[in-house]
């Protein structure tokens, strides 16, 4: 498949390796790197991965350990039981529940050549998108009655394999690094009738995919 073939390079369990990384696209990290980590893509750091290294990437997600300062040029993603012990410098990061932080993070104003500080986004908080060169489906769910924004929301996402989402407090929720191919979603929540909707993904990019359900 498409996707297959631009995707991801892995470090593998049980692997060590320490120098610098260069590289463009997608790694994924689930061993031990240690060293420097410089012009990079988009990393994903799997639960058992560990870096010990200052990075500069474009959108890290992070679920393992990182110890090292993050340079990120687009967003950075910590999702529990990820831990980070470092300082963050990204326009967006979104920090979920679970997750131990220990360190600062400031959002880089380039117009200014500056920086200043930022309270990091909560899970909760977030009603963006993901970038635009990850493979990913998005939306807002909302009530069809009243356009509120519907918390909690369950989103369940089949296709080429299966994806589990659930909405935040603004509605929003994404799936990300998502395979070519047709996928079918369900959405429910408690009170609400279910919603279905189907999305073919055809190479990297992002698909919004915005739900109103219909109370009971």
């Amino acid at each position: 498949m498409k996707r297959k073939d631009q995707a991801i390079t892995f470090l593998g369990k049980n692997t060590e390796f320490e120098g610098k990384l260069s590289f463009q696209g997608t790694i994924r990290i689930d061993g031990h790197f240690k060293g420097e980590i410089s012009n990079g893509g988009h990393i994903i750091v799997g639960e058992e991965g560990l870096i010990e290294a200052n990075m500069h990437i474009s959108y890290i997600v992070i679920s393992g350990e990182v110890h090292g300062n993050i340079i990120a040029d687009q967003r950075v993603d910590i999702h529990a039981p990820g831990k980070v012990f470092g300082d963050i410098l990204a326009p967006a990061v979104v920090i979920d529940e679970g997750v131990i932080f220990e360190g600062t993070t400031r959002m880089y104003q380039a117009k200014e050549s500056e920086t200043r500080k930022l309270d990091a986004i909560g899970s909760d908080e977030y009603a963006g998108s993901p970038p635009p060169t990850l493979c990913a489906i998005y939306g807002i769910v909302t009530d069809q009655d009243t356009g509120k924004p519907i918390k909690n929301a369950e989103i369940a996402c089949d296709g080429t394999g299966k994806k589990n989402a659930w909405t935040n407090a603004s509605g929003y929720y994404e799936m990300i690094n998502l395979e070519d191919g047709k996928w079918k979603i369900k959405i429910k929540a408690k009170g609400y009738r279910k919603g279905t909707s189907k999305v073919e993904i055809s190479g990297e990019g992002t698909y919004e995919q915005n739900c109103e359900l219909k109370p009971k």
